[in-house]
């Protein structure tokens, strides 16, 4: 098991949170489902999460893990976070008119998205030694 910085560990905290929204999605918008009655009721509460907690999660990793990705030259790790990061933000702006297909692929996406950070560019970050990230 690794051990996490005391930010990535308050990172990956915040990922359950939004693994559980990923959860709430798919009972909001099954697969195949055809009736969208409980859509705009779902959409703003997932709105409202994504601007209180997930925005601010953004920034943060904005802030402070894909800097450290590029100083240890792993522009490619921070890049496909900030491509990530751009269109959950997309999807989240499409729920004005919530449907199933966009509740579908925000949570795919938004899964995807925290198993790649916490697969990926944790262990990445983790490898690296201070002075890399320090420079």
């Amino acid at each position: 098991m690794r051990k996490l910085s005391l930010r990535l560990k308050h990172l990956s905290q915040e990922h359950r949170a939004a693994m559980m929204l990923v959860a709430a999605a798919r009972e909001a918008a099954p697969e195949g489902a055809e009736d969208g009655s409980n859509l705009p009721g779902f959409a703003r509460r997932v709105y409202e999460v994504f601007e209180t907690e997930m925005e601010p999660h953004f920034q943060e990793e904005e802030r402070h893990a894909l800097p450290q990705l590029r100083a240890i030259g792993r522009d490619d790790l921070a890049d496909k976070v900030l491509e990530q990061h751009t269109e959950l933000r997309r999807l989240i702006a499409a729920l004005n008119q919530p449907d199933a297909e966009t509740i579908a692929a925000f949570s795919k996406l938004l899964q995807e998205h925290v198993d790649f950070e916490e697969n990926v560019v944790w262990e990445a970050l983790e490898a690296a030694t201070p002075a890399e990230l320090n420079s």
